[in-house]
């Protein structure tokens, strides 16, 4: 008989508060949208095809010497001296190994370059939905591993708008 009236003081404490966890503003970032369409994104690609660029220029004249190469052998080595012919395809055999180590080379380069990007824009991403946020009251974010969310709470827009001006006033 004496629990009831602690079960009901619990109850009564735990009720008001169940309430106001249901009040709160909740919003939905599709990321996906916001990574594919935000300026930031847009400047790292361009930024990683500046960076490189020399390499994959420097990558494509080895390949046409090589290729020069190659068909020099396949048309002119039935009339070269043995030795010259052998000269010609140990060069040949040189110079794809070094476009192969070339392709590994700017391939892990442009990986990590990448990666290093990504996770900047992701960072500029994070913060200004957490700005958003928490100038606009929410409660919580969430992101894209939800099943369903309601079009009311999907402010991707309104963060791709905000980026957009962060971008263009050069922050």
């Amino acid at each position: 008989m004496k629990k009831w009236p602690f079960i009901l003081f619990v109850f009564g404490w735990l009720l008001p508060i169940s309430d106001s966890c249901a009040e709160g503003k909740i919003g939905y970032v599709d990321m996906n949208v916001l990574i594919d369409q935000s300026p930031q994104i847009l400047a790292a690609n361009l930024t990683m095809t500046t960076e490189f660029e020399e390499q994959n220029n420097r990558i494509s004249e080895q390949e046409a010497d090589f290729q020069l190469l190659e068909s020099t052998i396949s048309k002119e080595g039935n009339f070269m001296t043995p030795d010259k012919l052998l000269e010609l395809q140990e060069r040949a055999r040189i110079l794809e190994r070094q476009i192969r180590r070339s392709k590994e080379d700017m391939k892990d380069a442009f990986t990590i370059r990448n990666s290093q990007l990504v996770d900047e824009v992701q960072n500029t991403i994070k913060a200004v939905v957490a700005e958003y946020a928490k100038a606009n009251g929410y409660d919580a974010i969430l992101i894209n591993a939800i099943l369903y969310a309601n079009e009311k709470i999907d402010i991707t827009d309104e963060i791709l708008q905000q980026l957009r001006a962060d971008y263009s006033s050069g922050e």
